[in-house]
């Protein structure tokens, strides 16, 4: 968890000078509003909004950051806080610049802001209590929550976030990456990786008798399947089908969004996940996380100190599995 914090702290310090930096730009070189500006030639929509800027994002950010690293009960109120301004000053400014059809450019920067202020947030906040484990179900009814959670997933951030995306590209006149066999080449990429995550998930659920999701986690220790060469096989197929996507559609934003969820993983979950494996696996998911890397597969199939890929039992044995 201290990960987290320190890189919560770093990035809301990041956040308000980049808040200030904006700010100077606009105020110092007049010819930069009209990037941002809302409503016709008027400035003032855009430029009405310094003062709420100042005080609840670029000084709200710094003293998060500050509450943060002093580990104040009150960190997560200031998180909240910050969140909660951006997310109503970006949803505002998603609304006007939909009626007037200007100033897109300051949904594209404050849209990333909001994400990362929020799952800050949400990781302060909830800290270990973001993983549970999954309850006693059947196999098939846990295999059919994972694929349903896949459906519901996979529609929202594979399918209608690149749409909204790709439009707001375009409304930006940013131009589109195109050459031969580019779809067709994206479509049997995405396939492929596609299939990786669906073997992930199944293993997941066949193996582990839980889901992908924190809040319903595996109660088993999984080290078989594609978790034996690469310790987030599913996160490594989230990624692969984000670019895909984005070479389907030849859009530089689409394929920065699907990075910007890899850096989301490392910084603030992969870190909450790997406390909470250390916590209930102890010794076995340290030789397990010391051979397998998080990013790149092995070559080699992991194989625990027993000779077997293995995971705990409920009474604490390592059984091999299959």
């Amino acid at each position: 968890m201290e990960k987290v914090r320190k890189a919560a702290a770093v990035y809301f310090v990041l956040q308000c000078v980049g808040v200030v930096a904006w700010w100077m730009l606009l105020l110092t070189v007049p010819e930069s509003r009209l990037v941002f500006v809302l409503e016709g030639n008027r400035e003032t929509s855009l430029m009405a909004f310094w003062l709420a800027d100042a005080i609840f994002i670029a000084a709200g950010s710094l003293a998060a950051a500050t509450l943060i690293r002093k580990r104040s009960k009150f960190a997560v109120a200031a998180l909240w806080l910050v969140t909660g301004a951006l997310s109503y000053a970006t949803v505002y400014t998603f609304a006007f610049v939909m009626m007037s059809d200007r100033g897109w450019a300051g949904v594209v920067l404050m849209l990333p802001a909001m994400i990362w202020s929020g799952v800050f947030a949400i990781a302060v906040t909830v800290e270990n209590d973001m993983f549970r484990e999954a309850r006693a179900s059947s196999t098939n009814f846990v295999m059919l929550k994972t694929f349903v959670q896949i459906a519901v997933v996979w529609t929202l951030i594979l399918v209608l976030i690149p749409y909204l995306i790709s439009l707001v590209e375009w409304k930006l006149g940013i131009p589109n990456l195109e050459f031969a066999y580019q779809r067709p080449i994206a479509v049997v990429l995405f396939l492929a990786i596609s299939s990786f995550g669906v073997w992930s998930a199944y293993v997941m659920s066949r193996v582990g008798k839980g889901t992908p999701l924190p809040l319903d986690h595996a109660p088993n220790f999984v080290v078989s399947g594609p978790y034996a060469f690469v310790r987030n096989p599913m996160a490594v197929s989230g990624i692969g089908q984000g670019l895909a996507v984005a070479l389907f559609l030849g859009s530089p934003l689409v394929a920065l969004y699907a990075l910007t969820g890899s850096l989301i993983w490392q910084l603030v979950f992969r870190p909450l996940e790997e406390d909470d494996l250390g916590r209930r696996f102890g010794p076995a998911y340290f030789e397990y996380k010391k051979s397998v890397r998080c990013w790149i597969p092995n070559f080699r199939r992991f194989q625990a100190s027993g000779g077997e890929p293995a995971v705990p039992t409920e009474a604490g044995v390592i059984e091999p599995v299959d």
